[in-house]
């Protein structure tokens, strides 16, 4: 099961109360990425020169996982999309400097950070073949991002 939190940073949790009363004594809810709500809110260049936004984070309860996700609408435009190492960069620069960040202040150790990208809003695990999508899943060695090859 999955832990999300919002903009907001309001547990958006799936099922009854019962359910999520059980669920929230067991499961560590990440509230917001780096302790701020108002961060959430505040654009974020990246070293391609998107400009994004943070979307959503999400905590997987069995592995740890930390997925932070963000709108990046230069994405679905063909003139403006950075090119793949510039992509790249990005990802690397948002798992390094958000990722790490968020596991810090959470007390989450020797975790996978997966960064993601989209040209617009998606729920979590809905397929949308006219959003543009990208992301890369990293593991966390003495404090660095070290990119996981698939």
């Amino acid at each position: 099961m999955t832990a999300r939190s919002d903009v907001a940073g309001l547990p958006a949790l799936a099922g009854d109360i019962d359910m999520k009363i059980a669920f929230l004594s067991k499961v560590f809810v990440v509230i917001s990425v780096i302790g701020s709500a108002a961060f959430a809110q505040m654009p974020i260049t990246v070293p391609s020169g998107q400009v994004i936004e943070f979307f959503e984070q999400l905590v997987d309860e069995e592995t740890g996982a930390v997925r932070l996700r963000f709108v990046a609408p230069d994405l679905a435009h063909p003139l403006k999309r950075p090119s793949f190492e510039d992509i790249t960069l990005d990802l690397e620069m948002l798992c390094g400097e958000l990722g790490l960040k968020t596991i810090r202040n959470n007390g989450l150790e020797n975790t996978q950070i997966v960064i993601s990208l989209s040209s617009e809003r998606v729920d979590f695990g809905v397929m949308n073949s006219d959003v543009e999508h990208v992301f890369e899943a990293f593991s966390v060695e003495n404090d660095t991002c070290m990119l996981e090859m698939f």
